[in-house]
């Protein structure tokens, strides 16, 4: 799985360069973003910009990240397509989830976190 990271001022962004996070990429994504989580980043921004499709073991992947930061991290998503958006919706994700439609946005959305 490809992934590029850079910090912005303490925010972790990470960028997925894959066209689907599905049940073949799932694990190695949890794992590589968990060894991020484990390395204390607590504000993470996933830019999604390249992902143009996510099935339920993607979902439960990105989830699982979630639950590895605990409830002093912070994850933002960004970039999503209109087809990842609706499934975000669908399932209620984005009552879960911060969906920011640009980097730019998350990491304003995110700077204000404590």
């Amino acid at each position: 799985m490809q992934i590029e990271s850079k910090n912005e001022n303490g925010i972790l962004v990470l960028k997925l360069s894959e066209k689907r996070l599905d049940a073949k990429l799932a694990i190695d994504f949890r794992d590589t973003v968990g060894e991020f989580i484990k390395n204390n980043n607590k504000l993470i921004i996933l830019n999604m910009s390249a992902v143009d499709f996510i099935d339920s073991s993607g979902l439960g992947a990105i989830v699982s990240c979630l639950k590895l930061m605990g409830p002093h991290g912070h994850l933002s998503l960004c970039g999503l397509s209109a087809r990842v958006v609706a499934l975000f919706k669908l399932t209620r994700m984005d009552r879960v989830f911060t969906l920011c439609a640009t980097e730019e946005q998350a990491l304003q959305s995110l700077s204000l976190c404590p």
